[in-house]
């Protein structure tokens, strides 16, 4: 499976990098963004043809992630929230997108990624934050 980390911090972040090395070791294609406002445009095409795009932010960039992700739910792809706002803010989080990741994060990816790619209920993946029909929330963490 194809899955795009974005993040919303400076490229000294690690966090990104350490999960994108997790996933590897389970054969899933990686692509690291450290997004900036004036690359909307790439990052959205480079986001066109993945298969779970996770969008990660701190409590400093959490308004850039909000708006990224506004933008990526054009292209009608599975979206995560995860970082150390999620973690902190799931409630808000949720308003956002469809899933937020509260804990865990390269261990959650890893099981929602092979979940999704298998076709698989995904209800039911620890520290997975996920609303159905714009309502119902499932609470997972």
């Amino acid at each position: 499976m194809k899955i795009t980390l974005i993040t919303t911090g400076s490229t000294a972040d690690k966090g990104p990098r350490k999960v994108a090395e997790y996933l590897q070791k389970y054969n899933h294609k990686l692509e690291v963004i450290f997004y900036n406002e004036n690359e909307l445009r790439q990052t959205l095409s480079k986001c066109k043809n993945t298969d779970l795009i996770v969008v990660s932010a701190n409590v400093a960039t959490h308004k850039r992630a909000s708006l990224l992700i506004q933008h990526l739910k054009k292209l009608k792809r599975p979206t995560a929230y995860a970082g150390i706002y999620a973690a902190l803010h799931p409630e808000e989080c949720i308003k956002e997108t469809d899933l937020v990741i509260t804990a865990k994060p390269a261990e959650t990816i890893l099981e929602l990624a092979n979940r999704l790619e298998n076709f698989q209920r995904i209800a039911d993946i620890e520290n997975l934050r996920l609303k159905f029909n714009k309502k119902e929330i499932i609470k997972n963490a």
